[in-house]
Parts: C-alpha cells; structure tokens; sequence
C-alpha cells in the first residue's frame, strides 16, 4: 500500500472486521511495527518520539487510560506526556469545553460507560492540536449528540489530516477520500 495524506485531508478506511484497517492506524501510530516497507509521519519514521508528538491517536475498545483516577486526570496527565507540562492545564480544560465533556472530565473512568470513555479517547486524541489524527472507529458506541461534537471538533480543526477507521456511512460522507479493504 502507499497512501500518503495532505494537510486537512480526510481519509475514511471501510472494510471488514479483520481487514487490516485498525491494524493498518497501529502502524502508522508506531504501536505495531511492519514487516516489510516504511511508514514516515511528517518526515519521520513511524513510533519514533518526532512522529508520536504530531500524531493524535484514539483506538477504538480503549484501555489505556487509569481507571481510578477521573476524566480530566487522564487528559492533565496525557498532556503532560506530550510536552505540554507548562499549559497542559489550559489545553485540557479548553479540549473538554469544546466536546461538552465538563461533567464526564469529573467522573472517574471506571464509573464511564463505553460511550464516555471513547469520548475521553477523542479528546485526549485532540490535545495539543496535532496535525495528523488517527481515529479508529471513533463513532462507535456515541450518542447523536456527541458524534456531532467530534464532527465540530475536527471541522475546527481544517490543516489537521484524519485518517479514520470507520463502519458508518455517515463518517465516510465527511471525508474527500474512502479506502475500501477486502477480507484477508
């Protein structure tokens, strides 16, 4: 495969369960290394510190997060792992404000329903304003209202590339490109 993605495109990735589409955003996220070939973000090998920092990353089924500490914990504490030590504070309130999540930032995350914790993925996903998005499924397990939300949080955001993993036609119709997989 090559696929190389401009500033602010969209790129929508269907297919089946078991297509290589979640596997294919762990790749360029770095989290899997590839056999064979090379995968560059921004000029830079896939996982390395240089791609990581301008990657945004929110993997659908999400366990990554500390389940005894809340919603805005994780966010402050993810902040922080990107470089933002100084104004991790300001940008996790400022995320939080923009996807109506005031209430769930104070909730613990092992009290959040599957719904809540993806939607604390897409904000810690946003922090830090990086210019390449990998979305897996993101939509999955959303309310109407909170897929509006994503949708204005990313339309707000135009030179930020997407790359998302996705069963819903409606995601598909938000994007310029669409990349069908075929079953292994």
């Amino acid at each position: 495969m090559d696929l190389q993605v401009a500033p602010g495109e969209r790129v929508a990735l269907t297919g089946p369960n078991g297509s290589g589409k979640s596997t294919l955003l762990r790749c360029i996220a770095g989290t899997i290394m590839t056999s064979s070939g090379s995968i560059t973000v921004g000029g830079h090998a896939a996982g390395t510190r240089a791609a990581r920092h301008l990657t945004g990353v929110s993997f659908s089924q999400e366990r990554s997060f500390y389940l005894r500490l809340t919603g805005f914990q994780n966010l402050l504490t993810f902040a922080r792992l990107r470089d933002a030590t100084s104004g991790a504070r300001r940008l996790v309130e400022e995320v939080v404000a923009e996807l109506g999540l005031e209430t769930l930032a104070q909730r613990r995350v092992d009290q959040c329903s599957m719904g809540m914790v993806q939607q604390l993925a897409i904000a810690r996903a946003l922090l830090g304003e990086p210019p390449l998005l990998l979305l897996d499924e993101p939509t999955r397990s959303l309310d109407d209202e909170a897929i509006a939300r994503m949708w204005v949080a990313l339309d707000a955001r135009p030179g930020c590339a997407v790359i998302i993993a996705t069963h819903h036609a409606e995601d598909v119709n938000r994007c310029e490109r669409h990349l069908a997989f075929a079953s292994l």
